[in-house]
């Protein structure tokens, strides 16, 4: 397995969403940062997502948009690798 800081895992997606900031997280103020740890598989679709322990309403936001993105596969020596990064995301107000 291969890992990647959080520059290149952002440069290396084919297909990226940043998370929308969800209206009910809005209305109450809440904010924070969301770390999000992650799996690429050997197809370029994010395999497991896990985050800190942030705000649930973030945290759901964060690992909705993950799961939409997607990367060339990534290849060493010819062969398809599995990479693991982590991002995070900032929500404030």
């Amino acid at each position: 397995m291969i890992v990647m800081n959080s520059h290149a895992i952002r440069q290396a997606a084919v297909f990226h969403q940043e998370p929308e900031y969800p209206a009910a997280a809005r209305q109450f103020r809440l904010s924070g940062d969301v770390v999000a740890e992650f799996t690429v598989g050997l197809d370029g679709k994010i395999e497991t997502i896990s985050t800190n322990k942030a705000c649930p309403l973030l945290a759901d936001a964060v690992t909705r948009a993950l799961r939409k993105w997607s990367f060339a596969p990534f290849v060493v020596d010819g062969h398809p690798r599995k990479v693991k990064s982590t991002l995070t995301f900032e929500f404030h107000l």
